[in-house]
């Protein structure tokens, strides 16, 4: 092969390499994450979860597990987070570093709204008890019959089960009170949890939106396609 056929087919090759690079879709070039970016995906073991009413998105890593459901409150953009500290160090924490990341129709950032500038409706009031009907006085032969066969005792397995169950419904209502308040900065012990809400900026023509939460070094993002 002459000198000519060789140059000759180099930029041959060449211009090919050029012509597969160019042809890569600039999406699936945006697939590949810096290291310390955990995208929620069924790759990375993100997975759907109720609680307190709410759907989440939840990602679980070896040193913590987030949790964020979306919504539209008014002019605001609510996400209520979850964080769980697996490690056996404190982590701080603060929403103010949070965002949400309009990805369509136009790109923008929506920014953190702090409670103290927040202006929202007051909430709805508590259903009013329904009246019950009086309980008619036992009669003579109910109590002869409860006299006769009494209810039998209860059993320290069943005494145990009743406490562990008021225990855990105890414990459900204080975690869905934590939920409602607001999230603030805080350092989360370990193996301790916090919860709340954080409200960002709306624009209300956003179609896909990208809820993102710095923490502790890591970037959990939680993509999102908002309903209007």
């Amino acid at each position: 092969m002459t000198l000519l056929q060789k140059l000759s087919l180099a930029a041959t090759l060449g211009s090919a390499t050029f012509s597969i690079a160019a042809s890569i879709p600039k999406t699936i070039q945006k697939t590949i994450l810096p290291d310390n970016v955990v995208r929620c995906e069924p790759s990375a073991g993100c997975i759907n979860q109720t609680l307190f009413g709410r759907s989440y998105k939840v990602i679980t890593t070896p040193r913590f597990t987030v949790m964020v459901s979306i919504s539209n409150e008014g002019v605001y953009t609510r996400a209520d987070v979850s964080i769980a500290n697996h490690t056996d160090t404190p982590l701080s924490m603060t929403p103010e570093d949070f965002r949400v990341e309009v990805l369509t129709p136009k790109p923008k950032v929506l920014l953190y709204i702090s409670p103290a500038n927040l202006v929202l409706p007051p909430p709805p009031l508590p259903p009013a008890p329904a009246a019950s009907a009086p309980t008619p006085p036992p009669s003579a032969a109910a109590f002869i019959e409860t006299k006769a066969n009494p209810a039998p005792p209860s059993t320290d397995v069943e005494a145990l089960y009743a406490a562990a169950e008021q225990k855990a419904a105890r414990q459900e209502a204080a975690d869905k009170a934590a939920a409602e308040q607001h999230l603030t900065a805080t350092a989360i012990g370990p193996n301790e949890v916090t919860r709340g809400r954080v409200y960002f900026e709306r624009d209300k023509k956003s179609h896909l939106v990208n809820v993102v939460l710095p923490i502790a070094g890591l970037v959990f993002e939680f993509p999102y396609a908002m309903k209007h």
